[in-house]
């Protein structure tokens, strides 16, 4: 019935400390021999993906939330943020005295630069504000709640996400808007698809899907949209409901 799985990473494939456990990296092997594709669905950079992706053959990727979408290394989907509002939002971070990472396709640039973290792969160049002016596929801009909530109200033509530390802005859509052009390309109906996810930028997905299973650390809106809850990140939740919805051996 169900023919490909899509699979957040922050929070979802990864537990607490930033571990991808071989017990589900198998699993994800025993689907993939099933002829059930894996793909993963991340507000990250494709680099940011790709360190996970190639722990099992990933040959389908939907990354900066949607806008960018690779499909055995075919781009089949990119949409970007405009240039004029990229810079506008990255300049007044600047003046903030906040830090920005600029990201577009496999490059970022910042005004400082972050160090060993690693969600905001690639690594960033060291930039100039002026640098920015150009389209976007992610924004992180780090900044005090106060500079966020300005922020925010220049954002209309994008989709923005608080994480408390940062602001992260993206093209207009969401992830499942970047599902559909892949599943359309590869002749699968939304009802053969299974998307498992735990944060509000998952919302949508999970509520499309044929089957949306929130993890057990997601915020209640999240379990809200879901069809089901399975464990938490730190107790095997997408290895349960992988077993479960599949009847795995592993």
């Amino acid at each position: 019935m169900y023919r490909i799985v899509f699979l957040d990473i922050d929070g979802t494939i990864l537990n607490s400390n930033d571990e991808f456990e071989e017990k589900l990296i198998q699993a994800i092997q025993e689907l993939q021999q099933r002829n059930v594709l894996v793909c993963l669905a991340s507000g990250r950079s494709l680099d940011g993906s790709i360190i996970y992706g190639e722990k099992f053959g990933c040959s389908y990727y939907v990354v900066y939330n949607g806008a960018y979408v690779i499909s055995n290394n075919t781009i089949i989907h990119d949409t970007k943020i405009p240039a004029d509002l990229a810079f506008s939002l990255c300049e007044k971070t600047n003046e903030f005295n906040g830090t920005y990472v600029h990201f577009s396709d496999r490059s970022a640039r910042s005004n400082h630069p972050p160090v060993g973290v690693e969600y905001l792969l690639p690594k960033a160049k060291p930039s100039n504000v002026l640098d920015t002016n150009c389209d976007a596929h992610r924004l992180a801009l780090y900044l005090n709640e106060e500079h966020r909530a300005v922020l925010k109200e220049e954002i209309n033509d994008a989709a923005s996400f608080d994480e408390g530390d940062r602001l992260e802005v993206f093209p207009s859509g969401s992830k499942w808007t970047g599902i559909l052009p892949l599943i359309n390309d590869l002749g699968i109906a939304s009802d053969e698809v299974v998307t498992i996810g735990n944060g509000t930028n998952d919302i949508e997905m999970l509520t499309a899907a044929g089957l949306g299973i929130a993890m057990g650390n997601s915020p209640d809106s999240v379990k809200k949209s879901a069809d089901w809850i399975t464990e938490d990140n730190d107790h095997y939740g997408v290895l349960l409901a992988l077993q479960k919805v599949f009847n795995l051996h592993n």
